[in-house]
């Protein structure tokens, strides 16, 4: 009856988020995860980075990003925004609350150390992951889980359906007990640098309806 009602509540949860090229150095797009029920989401994402500006010279974008969801957002002057301002003082680590630790884990430090996991073999790999081994991987590791994305014209776009989702109930979370999420973060590929982030903003109604120039900003 428990697990029951936790799916039902969980189900119809909508996270938005919105790239706006004003403060996002010219990338623009949109991400999307809805909850059908439990931890099971499909997410969507359209980003256009052909105006982007600021990577660095060991980042090709057209070789492919990485992307994940981040445990903070602390910048509430802007909801999207690139390079720097995406790094850890405002974004912080990667939501991890299964404790997976990649060296990028927001606990890599503390509780990852204290199980001896260092994030030199993270073991996550998609096709691990989508054979059901789904605890190798952070449940905020969405390239890890489904494969770093694609776009040789700089325009990348996904759209998944994820088992292993973030827990709803960790969505910004103020309980120093529980792992929160707060945002996406789009990485080179190359050298991992930050290129775009967004806040992500919980929603009664789905992201497309709730905000009509979400879809790349069209």
């Amino acid at each position: 009856l428990a697990a029951t009602l936790v799916a039902s509540a969980n189900a119809g949860k909508y996270y938005c988020a919105k790239i706006e090229p004003d403060s996002a150095s010219g990338a623009k797009g949109y991400f999307s995860m809805s909850y059908s029920s439990g931890i099971n989401a499909k997410f969507e994402l359209d980003l256009d980075l052909s105006n982007f500006e600021g990577e660095a010279s060991t980042c090709t974008i057209e070789n492919g990003l990485t992307y994940h969801i981040h445990t903070t957002w602390a910048d509430s002057s802007v909801s999207s925004s690139a390079n720097a301002q995406c790094g850890p003082d405002y974004t912080s680590g990667h939501y991890d609350p299964s404790l997976a630790c990649s060296s990028a884990s927001e606990d890599i430090n503390d509780r990852c150390a204290s199980l001896g996991r260092t994030g030199d073999n993270y073991p996550c790999d998609a096709d691990d992951f989508e054979s059901g081994n789904f605890a190798v991987c952070e449940q905020g590791d969405l390239s890890g889980k489904f494969g770093s994305l694609t776009g040789g014209d700089r325009f990348f776009t996904a759209s998944e359906n994820d088992p292993w989702a973030p827990i709803p109930a960790n969505y910004k979370a103020t309980d120093d007990r529980a792992n929160m999420w707060s945002s996406v973060v789009f990485h080179c590929k190359d050298d991992g640098s930050r290129l775009a982030c967004a806040d992500l903003v919980e929603q009664d109604e789905p992201c497309d309806s709730g905000n009509k120039k979400l879809r790349g900003g069209k």
